[in-house]
């Protein structure tokens, strides 16, 4: 008797960055704000010349998010069209009247605050206080959606949303500029919080190796982290702390992940860490292309999961040498260096989508490869803090 091999795609289902892409959610830009975190925090992952930017209120220039959802929508009609991927898109929010009152970022950037990991959709304890709420506001209809979908066809799927902040959040206490101490909050520290872990100057003693003490812009006095400083390598994923990831929180990702999937930390050298897709880009299983600035291959080579690999530097640095298409600096890189280059996305092993004025990276990718590159624009969305991998989750991978 020989079985009809199920073909039906899952609800979620992905354990890498590579393979066919069958579903994803593709961001939206309406109404983003310049995110409003205290000025430390500017100061550790913003480019300079933009730092008067980041104030509370303060929206994106009206052409630019315009300009930015027709390319969202271009992404997502491609993705559509083309290559028959189920897209979901969130709903559009008001950003100016989210957290009560306060104001939120965007929802242009998804990868931020999801991760699929296997059959388990994981939301970020984002450190950015003006990020609380961004996936309950924007994505809670996509995740109803996805749980119903599982429900009907039988799928045994888990959402892991994160866990409430109850009163005031401590992740910024001992850090804050001197003057504004006098409005950090003393009366919510917990009684069995340890004064150490107040500072910002982490140990980093990664996967059992000790590191040079690293000073970031938030503590580890709760659990945060973002989910676009992990990528997923089969059962193993591979993450860094950074500005809005720390300790507890991927000890917090660590106790949720489903068996036998494991997390390992990746030491790089980024003062200005936030996110490691800038800083390494799988382009499909056992090729990898990282930033050398940032991480060495010595360091990559630690993780068994990269032994036998293929392990390239990109052959120039994006911030020195100019491409000619990348020249113009308009519309601005408000929050992202050059080496965002890195952030593209691929749909299989064989092709990938990179941002159409990027000519020098695409062509490399073709000659060097042998990727199919998708050409799109992009730079209005790469103006919001993100390119192709930022404003997507992909949902589900490698099935028939």
């Amino acid at each position: 008797m020989v079985l009809k091999k199920d073909t039906t795609t899952p609800t979620i289902s992905a354990s890498n960055e590579y393979s066919p892409l069958r579903a994803l959610i593709i961001g939206r830009a309406a109404h983003s704000l310049f995110p409003s975190e205290p000025p430390h925090m500017i100061r550790a992952t913003m480019p300079i010349f933009h730092h008067p930017e980041f104030r509370p209120h303060h929206p994106f220039p009206a052409d630019i998010v315009a300009k930015a959802d027709r390319e969202l929508d271009n992404f997502a009609r491609v993705m559509t069209e083309r290559f028959s991927i189920k897209v979901y898109r969130p709903r559009e929010v008001d950003w100016a009247t989210a957290n009560e009152g306060r104001g939120g970022y965007t929802g242009a950037m998804p990868r931020d605050g999801l991760m699929v990991v296997g059959r388990t959709v994981v939301e970020a304890c984002f450190g950015w206080g003006c990020r609380r709420g961004e996936i309950e506001l924007a994505y809670n209809g996509v995740l109803e959606d996805i749980m119903e979908g599982a429900r009907k066809a039988g799928e045994s799927v888990r959402v892991c949303r994160a866990p409430k902040i109850v009163g005031g959040d401590t992740l910024y206490d001992g850090l804050l500029d001197e003057d504004e101490h006098e409005h950090t909050s003393k009366e919510h520290k917990p009684e069995d919080q340890d004064d150490d872990a107040k500072q910002n100057g982490i140990p980093s003693q990664i996967d059992g190796k000790q590191h040079e003490t690293k000073w970031w812009a938030i503590n580890n006095t709760r659990p945060a982290f973002d989910c676009a400083d992990f990528m997923r390598f089969g059962t193993v994923l591979i993450g860094q702390l950074s500005h809005v990831t720390n300790p507890k929180g991927v000890d917090y990702l660590r106790a949720v992940l489903p068996s036998p999937y494991t997390v390992e930390l990746l030491h790089t050298t980024d003062d200005h860490a936030m996110h490691i897709d800038a800083t390494i880009l799988p382009l499909r299983h056992g090729t990898l292309i990282y930033c050398p600035s940032r991480v060495t291959e010595e360091e990559l080579r630690r993780h068994e999961v990269f032994k036998d690999w293929d392990l390239r530097p990109l052959p120039w640095n994006p911030e020195e040498e100019e491409e000619e298409e990348e020249e113009d600096e308009d519309p601005p890189r408000y929050m992202c260096s050059k080496w965002l280059v890195l952030n593209a996305m691929s749909v299989d092993e064989k092709t990938i989508v990179v941002e159409e004025r990027q000519e020098r990276f695409a062509r490399w990718l073709e000659e060097e490869f042998g990727m199919e590159v998708v050409r799109l624009p992009f730079r209005h969305v790469n103006s919001l803090g993100g390119s192709f991998h930022c404003a997507t989750v992909d949902l589900v991978r490698g099935w028939p």
